[in-house]
């Protein structure tokens, strides 16, 4: 009786079997994969599409539960979603091609990734990753139906590696969109969005939740994961061409994608008097 609330950092499995009995009593923030696929389960990105949460009313019906389960996306989402959200809602999004450069961090303890694997090396092949990656892409980017989610059409294609990087995920996108912005138009959407996120200054949040970098060595992982406290996602060579819009990314896999991300979408749940 004296546990408000929960944050889950466990393994899929675990999660499974651990998270529904503790729903049953208070809310759980999890960063697992258990219950994203849920028909009443949000997957909250903060910023992007807390609106979902109104889902968690079905959820507690359904489930007889008093709390809830709300999990956050796998951690290449993160960083991908919270630039796409902005590029989708100004300009139309119809395909959407990447390539990860992933943090060892993000491979766990368990298998994770030996030693001698990954040094002086770049895993081509993440299981699962991918095809997390695409379907949820489509249901943060979606909307809540009658039924559930409606998922958004644009076309997701990626390849995830793991590369010999301590934290930090880096991707490299290439954007299909409706529209047909210039760059200049494009940088000053990503720098606009999530303001009024931001200003309600919220402990975890940080001052913007995406920073573009002039600068055509800007991303690196080693000098941009840390921004804004690990939750700013930073962006450079941002470029259009015939291939369409294209750019880097970098985003912390382990505070905005995992721990500190699932505490900012309890404040905001606190604030907004969800909680």
């Amino acid at each position: 009786d004296s546990v408000d609330l929960v944050f889950a950092a466990i393994e899929s499995d675990a999660a499974k079997e651990v998270e529904p009995r503790l729903a049953v009593k208070i809310p759980v923030f999890s960063t697992a994969s258990a219950f994203r696929r849920e028909s009443d389960v949000p997957i909250a990105v903060p910023g992007v599409n807390l609106d979902q949460l109104s889902v968690l009313d079905a959820q507690r019906k359904n489930r007889g539960w008093e709390g809830f389960v709300v999990p956050l996306p796998n951690c290449t989402t993160m960083g991908l979603v919270v630039t796409l959200k902005p590029l989708a809602d100004a300009f139309g999004l119809e395909q959407v091609i990447l390539t990860s450069m992933q943090g060892l961090s993000g491979a766990g303890r368990t298998p994770g990734v030996g030693a001698m694997d990954i040094l002086d090396n770049i895993i081509p092949f993440i299981s699962g990753e991918e095809e997390k990656v695409a379907w949820e892409t489509g249901k943060v980017l979606g909307s809540v139906g009658s039924s559930g989610f409606d998922h958004h059409q644009a076309l997701v294609s990626a390849t995830c590696t793991r590369a010999n990087v301590s934290e930090g995920h880096t991707e490299a996108v290439t954007v299909r969109l409706t529209q047909t912005p210039d760059a200049a138009e494009v940088q000053s959407v990503l720098q606009d969005f999530g303001k009024e996120f931001c200003a309600r200054r919220l402990p975890s949040a940080p001052e913007a939740l995406i920073h573009v970098h002039d600068d055509p060595f800007r991303p690196q992982p080693k000098l941009d994961r840390e921004a804004g406290g690990g939750m700013t996602t930073s962006v450079g060579r941002l470029r259009v061409d015939e291939a369409g819009l294209r750019y880097m990314l970098v985003s912390h896999n382990t505070k905005m994608g995992a721990a500190k991300g699932a505490v900012l979408v309890a404040e905001h749940m606190a604030d907004s008097g969800q909680l």
